[in-house]
C-alpha cells in the first residue's frame, strides 16, 4: 500500500501536468499562426523576438514551465526547458526593459554554457548540449544524446547573450554548436536523411530508430538563420540553405501532410505520429516564418493550407480522432513507465 500510494500520486500529478499543458497549447493555438507582430525582424543582424513566440505566449510558457505541476519534469533538467525559459526572459526584457528579466536571461544562458562541453565528432569541433533522459516511446537508446533543435536554440541564445553582454566566448560556442549538423547520426551528430535522400536535422538522432520530427527540424532552421545573420557565419548559412532546399522539394511537405492535418514525425515504413491540432498550428507558423525569411510564396501557400487544418471543423474532427486513438493505445505503456519511475 505504501508503494502504491506514491505511484498513484505520481500518475495523478503527471496527468494533471498533461491536462494543464494541453490547455496551454489550446490557448496558444487559438491565434492565427500566420500573424507575425511588427517587432519580429527577420533579416537584421540584431537578434530580437523569435518567430515562434507571440507576446501572449511568452508569459504562458514561463508560467507553465515554472508551475507546481511541472516540478517533476523540471527536476529532470531538460535543456529544452532551460532554453524556453531563457528565451521567455529575453522577450520579457525586450517588451518591458526590465533589468531583472535581462539578468535572469543571462543567468540561464550561463547555466546552459556550463552544462555543455566541447567535443570532437567525426573530426568536427563542436559545442554539445547533452541530454541524459530516455525519450518517451523510443526503445532504449544511447545516453547522453544530442538534439538538433536544442543545438540550434543554444546557438541562437548564445548570440543574443553576446549582443547583450559582449562575451566573446558565446560567439565561439554558438558557432561550434552548429557543428553536429555536419555530422551523420551514425557518428554522433544530428544529420540524417529523409527517404528521398535529402538531409534532415534530427531532433532524436538515434541510429536505427531515427524518426524525422518536423517541428524540431524547422526550429533548428530558425536558429541557424539567427547564427548566420548575427555572427556572419557562412557555415550556418550553408546549413540553413540546405534545410530550405529540403522544404522546397515538394516531396518533403507532401510526406508530412495527410490531407487534414500534419504529421509530427515520419518513422520507418508507414509508421507516423499524428501532430494533432496544436502541432499542426506550430508547423503552419514555422513554415510561414520561414516563408517570410526567404520570400517563398510556395511555402506560404502550404502554411495557409495547414492553417485551414487547424481552424476548419471537418479537419479538426478527423485530427482529434487520430490523436485520441494514438494516445489510447499507449495508455498501458505509459502507466507501466510511470510506475517504474517510482521503483
Amino acid at each position: 500500500m505504501s508503494r502504491a500510494w506514491p505511484s498513484a500520486r505520481r500518475i495523478a500529478t503527471d496527468v494533471a501536468a498533461r491536462i494543464i499543458g494541453r490547455a496551454r497549447q489550446g490557448s496558444i493555438a487559438k491565434g492565427d499562426p500566420l500573424h507575425f507582430e511588427p517587432c519580429i525582424e527577420h533579416h537584421g543582424p540584431r537578434l530580437g523576438f523569435h518567430h515562434m513566440y507571440t507576446r501572449a505566449s511568452v508569459r504562458q510558457t514561463d508560467d507553465w514551465l515554472g508551475s507546481a505541476v511541472y516540478v517533476d519534469e523540471a527536476q529532470k533538467g531538460h535543456p529544452i526547458d532551460a532554453c524556453h525559459l531563457a528565451l521567455s526572459q529575453f522577450h520579457a526584457f525586450l517588451a518591458t526593459g526590465d533589468e531583472r528579466a535581462r539578468d535572469g536571461f543571462l543567468a540561464r544562458v550561463r547555466g546552459l554554457f556550463a552544462a555543455g562541453h566541447d567535443q570532437t565528432l567525426d573530426g568536427v569541433d563542436c559545442f554539445v548540449m547533452p541530454h541524459f533522459d530516455q525519450v518517451e516511446d523510443y526503445r532504449p537508446h544511447s545516453k547522453p544524446h544530442l538534439n538538433a533543435m536544442v543545438q540550434g536554440w543554444v546557438a541562437a541564445l548564445f548570440m543574443r547573450a553576446h549582443q547583450l553582454a559582449g562575451d566573446e566566448r558565446y560567439v565561439d560556442a554558438a558557432r561550434r554548436a552548429a557543428g553536429p549538423f555536419l555530422v551523420p547520426v551514425e557518428r554522433g551528430g544530428v544529420l540524417g536523411h529523409l527517404p528521398h535522400g535529402l538531409p534532415f536535422y534530427e531532433k532524436y538522432p538515434f541510429p536505427g530508430e531515427t524518426r524525422h520530427v518536423l517541428n524540431g527540424f524547422m526550429s533548428s532552421l530558425f536558429s541557424l538563420h539567427d547564427l548566420a545573420r548575427a555572427a556572419g557565419d557562412e557555415r550556418a548559412r550553408g546549413l540553413f540553405e540546405t534545410g530550405m532546399a529540403l522544404l522546397a522539394d515538394e516531396r518533403t511537405l507532401r510526406a508530412f501532410d495527410n490531407g487534414y492535418s500534419t504529421l509530427y514525425d515520419l518513422g520507418g515504413g508507414r509508421r507516423t505520429t499524428p501532430a494533432g491540432v496544436f502541432y499542426t498550428w506550430v508547423h503552419a507558423r514555422q513554415l510561414a516564418g520561414l516563408s517570410r525569411i526567404t520570400g517563398s510564396a510556395a511555402l506560404w501557400q502550404v502554411a495557409e493550407r495547414w492553417r485551414d487544418y487547424v481552424f476548419k471543423k471537418r479537419y479538426r474532427a478527423r485530427s482529434r480522432v487520430d490523436t485520441l486513438r494514438f494516445r489510447a493505445v499507449r495508455i498501458p505503456r505509459y502507466v507501466q513507465r510511470t510506475l517504474r519511475r517510482g521503483e
